[in-house]
């Protein structure tokens, strides 16, 4: 899933919509749907890269459903950030 985080990022730095919604949705299964492993995986493999720079959360949070939102938030707070 690593792997991922650098065409997310250049998707949202294009913010390519259409890919995007497509990550997005996946990523929102991934929250609800999934076992605390998945879970842990979303959170600290995608969502916590996504933090490193705060325009492209920005932009990620408009892709973001709840439930991703949310997790997204917690790390983001643990971090101290924003």
């Amino acid at each position: 899933m690593g792997d991922c985080n650098e065409y997310i990022i250049e998707y949202l730095e294009k913010d390519e919509t259409d890919k995007l919604e497509k990550f997005f949705n996946f990523f929102e299964k991934m929250a609800i749907e999934g076992d605390d492993y998945t879970k842990e995986l979303l959170t600290v493999t995608i969502l916590e890269r996504l933090g490193d720079d705060k325009e492209i959360l920005i932009t990620a949070y408009k892709y973001m459903g709840k439930e991703t939102r949310k997790a997204s938030d917690e790390v983001e707070k643990g971090w101290g950030r924003y």
